[in-house]
């Protein structure tokens, strides 16, 4: 599977964003700077997902990015579609002729299963369950040794 750096930013963006779903709108300079995405880049990405109706967007001194629906209405694979567009997240596979090996033929299978379980799994994932993780408290996310 491949996720680009558009996909990669664009997902942290939204969980950052679900983190703070309910609190009103968020600067992209405030979710920039969290995630460490390039600002000019994230508000590329911010107005993708705007189009495709994940986000809304505030103008002015109180401004900022929200999420258009709960976080638990979002999965990963809404966004990664969102940005980059319909197809499956992995590269395509060859189009194999009669031919060819038949041990061609039962890979292909193979990384089709992959491909199908990947899709599954982004669907069945939501920005709710990842942004749970994200705010994990910093006891769970470090663990102190004592000797």
């Amino acid at each position: 599977m491949r996720v680009t750096m558009k996909g990669d930013y664009g997902l942290r963006a939204m969980i950052d964003l679900a983190a703070h779903y309910g609190r009103g709108p968020v600067p992209s300079a405030e979710i920039a700077a969290r995630q460490h995405v390039p600002e000019h880049f994230l508000d590329q990405l911010l107005i993708t997902l705007r189009r495709a109706g994940l986000l809304k967007s505030q103008r002015g001194p109180q401004g900022g990015h929200m999420l258009a629906r709960p976080p638990a209405q979002i999965t990963i694979l809404d966004v990664i579609r969102a940005l980059e567009g319909k197809a499956a997240p992995m590269e395509p596979l060859p189009r194999l002729d009669s031919r060819q090996a038949t041990a061609g033929l039962a890979l292909r299978e193979v990384w089709e299963q992959v491909e199908e379980y990947a899709v599954s799994r982004l669907a069945a994932t939501t920005l709710e369950q990842l942004a749970e993780r994200h705010q994990a408290p910093a006891e769970e996310k470090e663990a102190m040794y004592y000797i």
